[in-house]
């Protein structure tokens, strides 16, 4: 169920309710008439407060590990980075300096395990996405122009 259904089942609970009180007001309503609007308006409350009750803990929950999150989220992006570093350097050393074939397949190896962890910190950014949905967008947003440059 959607974030809008728990709101609309309080709202057909408290609905039903004043139409129990209003009926009731013009008749007698017998026993099971009384027990049925109970039970209607009790069960659809308390549906409608579970749903909100669980997205409410969701986001408690969310904001309560925001700060810790958002750390951890900071290492990795370094983390990232720096196995990006690390390839370009590798990349480098393989074009100056790499002149034996043995050289060449050792750099190959380690470029191989770099590019592994570059994947699995990036599978674990990804984990991060539904946590810090704004950090995301920052880190995806094309980045500022420093040049506050004016014409004459």
């Amino acid at each position: 169920m959607d974030r809008k259904a728990g709101p609309v089942l309080v709202g057909i609970a408290i609905v039903v309710s004043v139409v129990f009180i209003a009926v009731s007001s013009y008749r007698e309503l017998s026993a099971l008439e009384n027990t049925f609007f109970q039970v209607f308006a009790l069960g659809i409350g308390l549906v409608g407060s579970y749903i909100m009750g669980r997205a409410s803990a969701v986001e408690a929950g969310r904001e309560i590990i925001k700060p810790h999150a958002r750390s951890a989220f900071r290492r990795l992006i370094s983390l990232t980075k720096s196995l990006s570093r690390l390839v370009q350097t590798i990349d480098a050393i393989r074009v100056t300096r790499a002149h034996s074939e043995q050289t060449l397949i050792v750099l190959d190896r380690v470029e191989g395990i770099v590019i592994e962890q570059i994947a699995t910190a990036a599978d674990a950014l990804e984990d991060w996405r539904d946590v810090l949905p704004d950090e995301f967008r920052a880190l995806e947003a094309p980045p500022q122009s420093e040049d506050h440059s004016t014409e004459n």
